[in-house]
Order: structure tokens, then sequence, then C-alpha cells
């Protein structure tokens, strides 16, 4: 976005967001904000605009992989929350979230979205690193569509982070795009990718991503996968480390 849109930054005033240059856009910035104007235009909720664009209910996927680790006296940790889709359904849930992104967009926008809706911490970091959160203050950790765009490395460093700020047993979840089902392989055969390009997608082999988690400490590594694209790795912290 090398120009700042003067009409757009008029009508996302009234909800606290503005446009930024390109140089501080994160890679999903543009479309949270063209959700928040739709919905900003029409009286809907940001997030009702996302479960429409993307064809993906947040409340029955949160129904499915997320509620029964949480309790009215969890501390609940979300990686990369997006405008909320799942946020707003856990965090009536729970006792209180942390949630962690790297985008400044979406920090600046969700402390405005929550404000009185429940007990928040919001953290902008820049590394995958929680340095603000203590060890061990954090009953139940997770993420949708977050593995599936960042790198090994990240990962790695993101599951020593999970461990580090979870609670003996405590338990994280995410989902990651699977290579070795027919949705995850016709998915990357067919992804539009120009030499030089980076890949938007990152791919990883489920035995892979548990046998990293393992050597994490994590115990009680399952992963759900089926023949879509998409696969669900769960994990707890063992109770004596």
């Amino acid at each position: 976005m090398s120009q700042i849109s003067t009409g757009a930054n008029k009508l996302l005033g009234f909800v606290g967001v503005r446009l930024e240059r390109a140089d501080r856009e994160k890679p999903w910035d543009r479309q949270f904000l063209r959700w928040i104007t739709e919905a900003a235009e029409s009286g809907v909720d940001p997030n009702d605009v996302g479960d429409v664009d993307w064809n993906r209910n947040a409340f029955e996927r949160a129904s499915r992989y997320l509620f029964s680790h949480v309790t009215p006296d969890s501390v609940v940790l979300e990686l990369g929350p997006g405008t909320g889709r799942y946020t707003r359904h856990v965090l009536p849930r729970c006792r209180e979230m942390i949630l962690v992104d790297y985008s400044k967009v979406v920090c600046d926008w969700l402390r405005r979205y929550l404000q009185g809706k429940g007990r928040i911490q919001i953290h902008h970091i820049d590394k995958p690193a929680f340095s603000l959160v203590p060890d061990g203050s954090v009953d139940f950790a997770f993420a949708y569509g977050v593995f599936e765009h960042i790198d090994n490395d990240e990962t790695d460093f993101f599951l020593q982070e999970f461990f580090r700020v979870l609670k003996p047993g405590g338990a994280v979840w995410f989902n990651f795009d699977n290579f070795m089902s027919p949705g995850g392989g016709a998915w990357f055969k067919n992804e539009k990718v120009r030499a030089g390009e980076r890949r938007l997608f990152r791919f990883y082999h489920p035995e892979f991503l548990q046998k990293m988690a393992e050597l994490r400490g994590f115990a009680h590594v399952t992963l759900t996968t089926d023949e879509t694209r998409l696969g669900q790795l769960n994990a707890e912290k063992p109770h004596s480390v």
C-alpha cells in the first residue's frame, strides 16, 4: 500500500485504526482492515465479515477444538489473533486472555474491539518470543491460521515459548498445513508462485511436527488429520518437569 487512503482512514478512525505505509504492514493487515471498513459501513461485527469472507465459522471450530481446554478459571494465550475471530468466542469462557501478534494494526484494533469484554493483555512482538509473559502462567495456548505461514525455525521457537509459559499440565493446540494429505498435496501443487517468491503457505509433515514437539518436552502429542489441507496438533506440558 504505497499511498494512504484518506477516505478509508477517516472511516477507520471511528474505530481507532489507521492504515500504515507498506513497510509497516504485516501480511494480513490489508484484509483485516477491509473487514473493519466494511463492518463500519454496514454496522456489523468485522469478524462476521471475516467468517463469510473465509467461509469458515469460527464459533463452530472453536467449539470443536478449543472450548474443552477452557474453564472459567483459565488463563489462555492466543498467538496471532488477527481481528479476534476466535478470541471473541473464547474470552467469555475464561478468566483472562493474553493476545500476542506481530501486527501493530491488529494490536491497536483489539484494544478497542475487546474493551470492556473481559480481562485481556495484548502484546506486540517482533520475534517469536513472549518475553512479557511469565514462566508457568498460562493454562492453555492456541493459534489458528498461524503455523501455516511460518518456517520451521519460528515454529520451534514458538514451541519452546509455549512450553515455557504453560503451567505444568497445560495444553497447546494449533493447526497446520499437512503436506501428506490429499488436500494439502493438491494445494501445494496448484499454488502459483514465481521463482524467487516466498510461498504464502508453509507445509509440514505431521510426524515432523510431532517429533519437534516431543523434543521440546511436550507429552501426549496427538495429531488429527483427514483428507483436507489442514491438520491439528494438540500437546501437553508434563505435570512434572
